[in-house]
């Protein structure tokens, strides 16, 4: 879940547009909306030539911002409890951030709103000035980003500094930065056809560039052929050396999950929704209350060493499976493989009970080590924080 402060700033971010005289009704939002996601989904041809509709920018603008702002709060929660590369940001009295396709404003709101809860749950009040650099190429997205991200700073206690290059991130030439942060904009790059799993070699090429200069976050939509193109990706920039994934991911090695064509590695993280989002949901009637979304987090340099002793990472990819007499699971581990962990419903004690009210994307240790993927009656099942 998201920190209070983090919801607070996304909150004031909403209600601020919302309130705006360019506000458009539910009824029209809601149907803005649905239209955008199938966009997005089903009808992807056509996302290009209608990304100027002045509707799709007002459902980007009115709901996916504060809808897709807590992606990015979640993902680097996680991150920051896993790598110091991600942890020391809210920490630097000056924090410089790249955003690629920052549209109108939801990946650095997310940051931001991140920023405000790292800094609320450490106790951290210092002066802080975060720089951010945003590079789109829309003109009417441009002008809600800056309104955005200036409201998302005041309501997180920051100075900010934010600079706008209009043009297509490709071309970009970025300033030294402490992070560097892609939602929702690789997958644009896609075509629309069976090879979507795969990025060109030149938005290959791009990303490793990003990812040997500053920690990054890519975000994508939670569907098959952008996930799989994302886990595509993982194993590109392993492969070429120089970075280390941070998350999702227990290991540096190839994703297992790319061996079966159906599969695909994806966050369903619960959260409490923002007051129209949830508005706009009720008539909508798509959402569960959780978001939805693919990420991958890397930092320069080699993975730093677990240290001797310490117990093999397990993360959750399935929800329990509908077994009887058991709960079972898919977990992938930190030896790089598939594993179908199993408990017994015999077996449940107090140390292994936790298993069972596992979500989708946590990250365990389970000691003894299941043996035969099997968790044993004395097993001690820990959860790692995600924040």
């Amino acid at each position: 879940m998201l920190h209070p402060a983090a919801r607070d700033c996304i909150v004031a971010v909403e209600q601020a547009f919302a309130g705006d005289a360019r506000a458009t009704p539910d009824a029209a939002l809601a149907k803005a909306v649905e239209r955008l996601s199938d966009l997005y989904t089903v009808e992807r041809g056509r996302l290009a030539r209608e990304q100027a509709d002045a509707m799709h920018l007002a459902a980007k603008r009115e709901y996916f911002l504060a809808s897709d702002a807590p992606k990015v709060a979640l993902a680097l929660a996680e991150c920051a409890a896993r790598s110091e590369s991600f942890a020391r940001l809210a920490a630097l009295d000056r924090v410089r951030v790249a955003d690629l396709g920052a549209g109108v404003g939801a990946t650095s709101v997310g940051f931001l709103a991140w920023l405000a809860g790292a800094r609320a749950a450490r106790g951290i009040s210092a002066p802080m000035r975060v720089a951010l650099h945003a590079v789109e190429v829309g003109a009417a997205a441009a002008r809600s980003y800056d309104e955005a991200v200036r409201i998302a700073a005041e309501a997180s206690g920051v100075e900010l500094a934010v600079t706008v290059e209009a043009r297509d991130f490709r071309g970009a030439r970025l300033p030294e930065s402490d992070l560097i942060l892609c939602q929702t904009a690789l997958n644009e790059l896609l075509g629309a056809g069976a090879s979507d799993e795969v990025h060109a070699a030149s938005t290959v090429d791009l990303v490793a560039g990003w990812a040997a200069a500053a920690p990054l976050l890519v975000i994508e939509p939670a569907l098959r052929s952008t996930t799989r193109a994302l886990m595509a990706l993982h194993d590109e920039l392993l492969a070429r050396g120089g970075v280390h994934v941070v998350a999702p991911c227990p290991h540096q090695r190839p994703c297992p999950m790319r061996a079966k064509p159906a599969d695909w590695c994806h966050e369903a993280r619960r959260i409490d929704g923002t007051p129209r989002v949830a508005a706009i949901d009720r008539i909508v009637g798509r959402r569960d209350g959780r978001a939805l979304f693919a990420f991958l987090a890397t930092a320069p340099g080699n993975a730093p060493s677990a240290g001797a002793g310490t117990p093999p990472l397990l993360r959750i990819l399935t929800e329990p499976l509908g077994s009887r007499g058991k709960t079972e699971r898919v977990l992938c581990g930190s030896d790089g493989a598939l594993h179908l962990v199993r408990l017994l419903d015999r077996e449940v004690r107090d140390g292994n009970r936790p298993y069972l009210e596992l979500e989708r994307g946590e990250t365990v240790s389970i000691e003894p080590a299941p043996e035969r993927d099997r968790i044993s009656p004395e097993a001690l099942v820990r959860v790692h924080p995600r924040s």
